[in-house]
């Protein structure tokens, strides 16, 4: 074989490797795209599941979040609130979105913890009856602010407002107790 017959194969060889990949390429593109987003997936099993979407002003970012709980407060025949609890991969991994239905209001909070500010003269170790009695885990403390950040009592929708309700027989020990509330700038 003559050294332009090699060089001659090697080209035709050379295209239709090219050919064949960008067919390959273009066949596994097609795929991607006719596949079911999982997210969108997701939510349509959750609405499914008599899950309502959040509502329109929501916080772009709030969209992210899968939904694994979704309900009324106190109960769908009473409703103040309508409240879903979110999880996040990259992010805080559990979000609670309340939507108060008289105002329409919107806040966003942590859905597994909440926020003490301890009253003066009062130590986190001063906490431990407390803790031990209502079963909640202790998750960080700032000594110098007085800062607490405690579990709540369960994964339900009315797990912050419960834990809140759950501490006031305590409240000489606390200068403050609320949601661990979630701030966006915009």
């Amino acid at each position: 074989m003559k050294t332009s017959e090699r060089f001659t194969v090697y080209i035709v060889g050379f295209l239709v490797g090219m050919v064949i990949v960008s067919m390959m390429m273009a066949r596994r593109a097609a795929k991607r795209d006719q596949a079911i987003d999982p997210w969108h997936q997701h939510h349509e099993q959750v609405q499914a599941a008599g899950v309502e979407p959040l509502p329109e002003g929501v916080q772009a970012a709030m969209l992210e979040g899968a939904v694994l709980r979704f309900g009324y407060l106190p109960d769908q025949a009473s409703a103040k609130e309508r409240v879903w609890l979110l999880n996040f991969q990259k992010s805080y991994p559990y979000v609670r979105v309340v939507e108060n239905l008289e105002t329409g209001a919107l806040s966003y909070m942590a859905a597994d913890q909440i926020r003490v500010v301890l009253a003066d003269e009062v130590d986190v170790t001063d906490l431990k009856p407390m803790l031990d009695e209502l079963k909640i885990r202790l998750r960080m403390f700032n000594r110098k602010e007085q800062l607490v950040v405690l579990g709540v009592l369960s994964t339900e929708i009315d797990a912050v407002p419960a834990t809140l309700e759950a501490l006031k027989p305590w409240h000489s020990l606390f200068r403050q107790v609320g949601p661990d509330l979630i701030e966006f700038k915009d």
